[in-house]
């Protein structure tokens, strides 16, 4: 299928996402996952899906057929993923650093991606958005290893996508803790001076600690929203590093790594937060607790 070209013809100031809607049987959300991918242009230039149309604008829709099936999948390379956990309705794998939980862009099937995985090892899983994210109920940063979830099963989608929204909707901590979802993680981090002020004031407290902080990550959000980490253990390793246990209670892109070089403790090699990037990322996720499908209690540690 060539790619589609348009010209709006309309009144003017009305959104991409709507107009396309519109034109085609597919849904504003479904168009979203291709605005995002940078699949849709207008007039030659990447459009937002809030971007809101002229008249004779030359709108540009590359592909849709590749969107519209998982054809593309078929090119995508085959690499190999630690699974822990196989169970009917999912599975628990170990990523490894280097890998992304998904694939960055449509078009680029070259690097390796849990989603990849997925397709050549289980056809057909379910997904919450379009093909790309089948099976995919969270993600990781790509140079994050660790456990992740993966359901198999619309029962399973189901199950574990209502964990994570009544984890996101507890209004307070003893109500997110009492939710039968939890996630750990561990990290090495450099010791600058402001660690030293905020070692004092999580000393005044006790571990453990609790960050709780309304703010706006550097990418790909700037909608201020609470991130809640909390700091389990701390074990300095030497003069210029300090070994973190940590729990999450909110979900947040970069999260961990915010909050954390937020109070003088970037973690080690971390290109983002921090000006190294030698090694990958030293941050893993470690440990999973959950209720599964037959409500019993799962609890994963890779050591």
């Amino acid at each position: 299928m060539e790619n589609i070209q348009l010209e709006y013809q309309g009144t003017g100031n009305e959104r991409i996402d709507v107009f396309l809607s519109k034109q085609f049987p597919y849904s504003r959300n479904f168009f979203h996952h291709i605005i995002e991918r940078g699949g849709v242009s207008i007039n030659n230039k990447a459009a937002k899906k809030s971007l809101k149309l002229k008249i004779w604008d030359k709108i540009t829709i590359d592909d849709l057929e590749r969107y519209l099936s998982p054809i593309i999948l078929e090119e995508s390379p085959d690499i190999e993923i630690p699974i822990l956990k196989e169970e009917d309705d999912y599975l628990v794998i170990n990523k490894p650093k280097g890998v992304l939980s998904h694939p960055n862009s449509i078009r680029d099937i070259s690097q390796p991606n849990v989603v990849w995985f997925l397709y050549h090892h289980y056809k057909n899983l379910p997904s919450i958005g379009n093909f790309i994210r089948a099976g995919i109920l969270h993600r990781l940063d790509k140079d994050t290893d660790g456990l992740m979830i993966i359901a198999k099963t619309e029962k399973g989608l189901s199950h574990f996508k209502n964990l994570f929204m009544e984890k996101s909707s507890k209004d307070t901590i003893e109500e997110k803790n009492k939710t039968p979802l939890k996630k750990w993680y561990r990290c090495l981090c450099k010791q600058t001076p402001l660690w030293k002020n905020f070692l004092r004031e999580i000393n005044k407290k006790w571990l453990p600690y609790l960050i709780q902080e309304t703010v706006i990550a550097k990418v790909p959000h700037t909608t201020p929203k609470l991130w809640i980490t909390q700091i389990e253990s701390i074990e300095e390793k030497n003069y210029s590093n300090v070994f973190l246990h940590l729990q999450i209670f909110t979900w947040r892109t970069h999260q961990i790594r915010y909050h954390l070089s937020n109070h003088g403790l970037p973690i080690v090699w971390d290109y983002l937060y921090w000006d190294d990037k030698k090694w990958p990322l030293q941050l893993t996720a470690y440990k999973l607790e959950f209720l599964d499908c037959n409500q019993k209690l799962i609890n994963i540690e890779i050591p």
